[in-house]
């Protein structure tokens, strides 16, 4: 997520290819035209000034953000309720990148997800809408991003982001982000910009990511996530929008309804995330897998630990 990735983007390094996440970071940690080396999973297709990086992933979920057990404000839903994680079962998942030397970069990412935005979306206004599997969304990312040098190693990275769904309903959305990088690290910031039912408008995430290549062609990731909340927006806060009336006390509002549990939280700590990756030997394959220590969502919920592996073939 030094990089501008889709593992950054909705991911945050939950499901992102080995190849693109290694490929990516290395050019875009790096001063325009100059390049580090770094340990590629699989070889990217040069074409002139661009490297382009192709994959198609097999993730055992899509755990988005760090949010493993509930999107919610109480008791967990599953994804029959069209609650967390994106996928518990195992996710397709499939994108391409293009960067260029001047520091230029954009690209697609797309994820299967095991439930309907398009449900959960109309739920807002059809209260009467309880099924939430069909039919189930796509998630599609396309972003670009600028990666600079200030001096010596210290970089910088601007960048959008923007989400659509198929089979979706008040779910598409625009991100920006703004970086620094500092060797192994990166610092960054996401911002939402229009409400929508998994985010209020002003949501930042904020990451701290270590990257460090290991023996056998093995890279470790770290990354630390944490978020600053919008408390009201219009599908998540402490008032129902669509009927115009606050809730309780001892509620919050979440999409479709004012639900007993926490209120809204302002900020905290989501997750922390330690990752290894790797190649097989001489194969386009290549494996992952993250340790994902759960933190809290925007009501304060706390979230539990899961381990998330996939497989990829870059191309």
């Amino acid at each position: 997520m030094t990089n501008y990735i889709p593992s950054l983007s909705r991911l945050s390094c939950l499901g992102a290819s080995v190849a693109t996440v290694a490929t990516v970071a290395a050019l875009l940690t790096a001063p325009p035209v100059l390049a580090e080396d770094a340990p590629a999973a699989n070889p990217a297709t040069p074409a002139g000034p661009w490297t382009i990086t192709k994959h198609i992933d097999l993730a055992s979920r899509y755990v988005l953000r760090g949010v493993t057990t509930t999107y919610g404000n109480g008791q967990p839903l599953g994804n029959a309720g069209a609650d967390a994680p994106e996928s518990d079962q195992a996710a397709l998942q499939w994108g391409i990148d293009f960067v260029h030397t001047s520091g230029w970069s954009f690209g697609y990412w797309a994820s299967t997800i095991n439930y309907s935005y398009k449900q959960l979306g109309n739920s807002y206004s059809d209260r009467s809408i309880t099924a939430f599997q069909k039919p189930r969304s796509v998630e599609n990312d396309f972003y670009f991003a600028y990666a600079g040098n200030i001096m010596g190693d210290l970089g910088y990275i601007l960048g959008m982001t923007g989400y659509y769904y198929a089979n979706g309903t008040h779910a598409n959305a625009l991100e920006t982000k703004a970086g620094l990088t500092w060797g192994a690290l990166s610092f960054n910031a996401q911002t939402l910009l229009n409400d929508v039912v998994w985010g209020n408008k002003g949501d930042t995430y904020w990451t701290l990511v270590y990257t460090k290549p290991l023996p056998y062609d093995i890279t470790f990731t770290g990354t630390l996530g944490a978020y600053t909340y919008k408390r009201e927006g219009k599908y998540l806060g402490t008032r129902d929008t669509a009927t115009g009336t606050a809730c309780a006390a001892g509620e919050a509002f979440v999409v479709n309804g004012c639900f007993a549990g926490n209120g809204p939280s302002s900020g905290g700590l989501r997750h922390l995330t330690l990752g290894l990756s790797a190649p097989f030997p001489d194969s386009s394959l290549s494996w992952s897998l993250q340790a994902i220590l759960g933190g809290y969502n925007r009501f304060d919920v706390k979230q539990g630990n899961q381990l998330v592996g996939m497989l990829s073939w870059g191309f």
